[in-house]
């Protein structure tokens, strides 16, 4: 296992190494590839190869102590869309406290990431890995159907029952609430990020450092 880890990231490392030689020979380029992927190899490594680590952490951690219902209910709370989300966030029908700081940190952090590194697709991964991680408590979750399918009603199933997640609906719904939460978390720490640095460069004296203007 840690062997294969080893040749993942080398593998990595080359094909970032390619294609950064070659974007550095156009300017205008050079600072779209830095604004994607991050100006450092190795920090934007080190956030893309987190992901699965802390999902499976913060996965183990909720299906072992709150369960997933329980964090559903605090992110979610009464709501049904995303105007009533919004709607929750001054009552008591939408998210939890709790839920709100997660929320906030995972900003915050993509933030901070954006501003050192730069990188949107690092600073998505970065917090896509705790949200997949929630949707992997999911497993084993007893799901009522109140609609028996076509394929139920054949086998003579056609009252109210429950079935268990398994592994291919586990995988599926963790993805799809990475692709929901990650993606718009991911861009809007990068662009807090960016306007961040582009702030302190105001305040900074010009010391002559290179590097990739605008980045």
């Amino acid at each position: 296992m840690v062997a294969a880890f080893k040749h993942l990231v080398a593998a990595l490392s080359v094909l970032y190494a390619v294609f950064s030689a070659v974007v550095t020979t156009y300017p205008s380029v050079e600072r779209i590839w830095a604004g994607t992927v991050g100006r450092h190899r190795t920090t934007s490594l080190i956030a893309v190869l987190s992901a699965p680590i802390t999902a499976s952490v913060v996965g183990l951690l909720i299906w072992s102590t709150y369960g997933y219902r329980h964090v559903e209910h605090a992110v979610i709370g009464d709501t049904h869309s995303l105007s009533q989300w919004v709607a929750g966030l001054w009552s008591t029908t939408g998210p939890t406290a709790v839920a709100l700081l997660g929320l906030s940190t995972l900003v915050a952090l993509a933030t901070i990431f954006s501003t050192k590194n730069s990188g949107l697709v690092p600073s998505i991964a970065l917090v896509m890995g705790p949200i997949f991680g929630i949707g992997l408590s999911r497993y084993g979750l007893p799901i009522a159907h109140f609609s028996p399918s076509n394929l139920h009603r054949l086998f003579g199933t056609t009252a109210m029952h429950f079935e268990t997640v398994g592994a291919v609906e586990t995988l599926g719904t963790a993805l799809f609430l990475a692709l929901l939460w990650g993606i718009p978390i991911g861009i809007l720490g990068f662009a807090l990020g960016t306007l961040a640095r582009r702030i302190g460069r105001l305040f900074r004296p010009n010391d002559g450092q290179s590097g990739v203007p605008g980045a």
